[in-house]
């Protein structure tokens, strides 16, 4: 297997991708690169219900997830047996039934980890099983992609009528950030729509302190900016104590350091949403614009974006003073 490592460095978090190749097996097999399965008697697959025979689904992935399972791969279940020869056994975090290639029959899309249900995710996994076919095909998620409360979304983010499909998972730090992967199944294999880099890392933002106790936010790509006045709150008292202003209101530190403090994390949502009535969905981005700490947000961007060859293109953006 080859693997290709990515490190992005981002504001007080550093995060690790690992790209596996694409694996696809033959569902007779059982067996999916370390995934195997064990159908039942009603072709679908065993411990998927509980002891009374109906779904066992936590509550806690239902308020999060507004389509319906697949009713083969109920979240909660085990999608793998224990067995040494194979790997670890995974488990289903979330699942639907679409059409996902265009041809007419409906597929099943699962999400799937190594770590037992209502426990912190881990290795993450993409898996189709083909509803002509049969065939299982997955793609396997960076290593340290999110921690918590794993879901998927379906939509249209290249083309009208084309199911894709959007994996978000949190992280569980303070600041709130949630990873995103789109992935599609074409040609019998879980490919990536836009590379995960692409994909989580927002506007490009830097933040400039002013004499007066105020701040300008600006994107470093567009121009757009906006200013923060804090003069009168909370932070300024943050600000004098840390030594970054002094009660006149002169700015003491130099660019630097507010490069080096200030924390514009990546997407703490990236929803869809189709603005202009053509059947693609756009991807709606906010992001929180702290200083010092996590706790103290000062600002707010906002941002809407298409998927385009690959890349996600900027339609629109707005940055916004934070007001508690």
């Amino acid at each position: 297997m080859i693997i290709v490592v990515m490190i992005i460095f981002t504001a007080g978090i550093i995060v690790v991708f690992n790209y596996h190749r694409i694996v696809e097996t033959d569902a007779n097999l059982n067996t999916l690169d370390g995934i195997s399965s064990t159908p039942n008697e009603n072709n679908s697959f065993a411990d998927n219900t509980s002891s009374g025979g109906s779904p066992a689904v936590s509550e806690r992935n239902v308020a999060h997830t507004t389509h319906e399972y697949s009713q083969d791969f109920i979240p909660g279940s085990k999608f793998s047996l224990d067995d040494p020869k194979i790997g670890k056994t995974r488990y289903v975090y979330d699942s639907t039934r679409i059409d996902a290639d265009g041809d007419g029959a409906a597929d099943d899309v699962l999400l799937v980890g190594s770590a037992a249900f209502g426990n912190q995710t881990r290795n993450l996994a993409v898996v189709v099983r083909d509803g002509v076919t049969g065939k299982f095909a997955s793609f396997l998620l960076p290593e340290d992609f999110g921690v918590m409360l794993p879901r998927l979304t379906t939509g249209s983010f290249t083309a009208a009528k084309k199911n894709e499909i959007l994996v978000s998972v949190e992280t569980g730090g303070s600041g709130g950030i949630v990873l995103y992967a789109l992935m599609a199944y074409e040609n019998k294999k879980v490919v990536s729509v836009v590379s995960q880099a692409e994909l989580n890392k927002g506007l490009d933002l830097k933040v400039v302190c002013l004499p007066g106790f105020e701040m300008k936010i600006i994107d470093k790509n567009t121009g757009v900016n906006s200013s923060v006045d804090f003069h009168d709150g909370e932070a300024a008292q943050l600000y004098i104590g840390m030594g970054v202003y002094n009660k006149a209101g002169v700015f003491l530190k130099d660019q630097a350091y507010v490069d080096d403090e200030v924390m514009d994390d990546v997407f703490v949502s990236l929803n869809p949403a189709d603005d202009d009535g053509d059947g693609i969905q756009e991807l709606h981005g906010k992001q929180r614009i702290s200083f010092i700490t996590h706790a103290n947000t000062v600002a707010w961007a906002e941002s809407v974006w298409s998927v385009k060859g690959g890349r996600l293109r900027l339609v629109s953006e707005k940055i916004e003073a934070y007001k508690p």
